[in-house]
């Protein structure tokens, strides 16, 4: 690798350690106090739980850009973090189209399918932080610049006729952002289970919310860098948290 490739890395793994720590701090904080008593039976206290955790997403995000940085220049893709203002502009209106679709769905057609308790909202500094980070940051590290990265270029090697990386076909683009896509749903599912259930009205959910979510995120990937799936995918959470959560309910 490049050293600027290596320095590179290094932020996003500063940041991903930002991250776990905000995440298990607020794990931790929503479990229950027999939840608690088994963390702490596992793990000696739950301030070693919050360690490990963090150690674990700080670890996905050095693994995450450093293979991830390889693997986009072997297939045409960028970071570009010099923003333009059209593709700015176009980020901004994929992010907030998406927190509009996730959270106007949550409340008008899933709404019936979710436990009592989640009908209300209350903002939380901890978990919008964890958030923002965690999944504006860490989860397009690994869903974009690795998975879908790697995705091309098996595509590429196997079904390619061109071995020029300037002359990769769109479907191979477009078949791996869906299934990062697809990807970027199943992840969801276990704080889906956690938070909701999985009944098949939350199975649909899930794939059908964060799908959308994820074939925008891997769009704005190919077409303008992943410095503009992390800022989409970061203005998403800023949308639904600050904005649409408070206004529905």
């Amino acid at each position: 690798m490049k050293n600027k490739d290596m320095k590179i890395s290094l932020v996003f793994t500063s940041i991903g350690l930002i991250a776990g720590i905000f995440l298990a701090v607020y794990q931790v904080s929503m479990a229950t106090e027999i939840m608690k008593q088994d963390m702490i039976s596992r793990f000696g206290s739950t301030t070693a739980l919050i360690a490990i955790s963090a150690a674990q997403v700080t670890a996905f995000a050095f693994l995450s850009s450093f293979i991830g940085l390889k693997l986009s220049r072997k297939i045409n893709l960028k970071l570009n973090f010099k923003f333009d203002k059209t593709s700015t502009i176009l980020a901004t209106v994929i992010g907030v189209a998406a927190a509009i679709i996730i959270v106007g769905s949550d409340k008008f057609i899933f709404a019936p399918y979710f436990p009592a308790q989640t009908d209300t909202y209350v903002f939380s500094p901890i978990y919008f932080v964890a958030s923002v980070l965690y999944g504006g940051v860490v989860e397009e590290l690994m869903l974009r610049l690795l998975i879908m990265s790697l995705m091309v270029l098996i595509l590429w090697k196997l079904f390619a006729r061109s071995k020029d990386n300037s002359a990769i076909p769109n479907w191979i683009y477009i078949t791996a952002i869906f299934l990062a896509a697809i990807l970027f749903a199943a992840g969801h599912l276990p704080a889906t289970a956690q938070l909701l259930g999985l009944s098949t009205p939350i199975l649909i959910r899930a794939f059908v919310l964060n799908g959308v979510a994820g074939l925008g995120l891997g769009y704005l990937y190919w077409k303008k860098g992943l410095a503009y799936s992390i800022y989409a995918h970061i203005i998403t959470h800023i949308f639904m948290q600050i904005i649409f959560m408070p206004i529905l309910y």
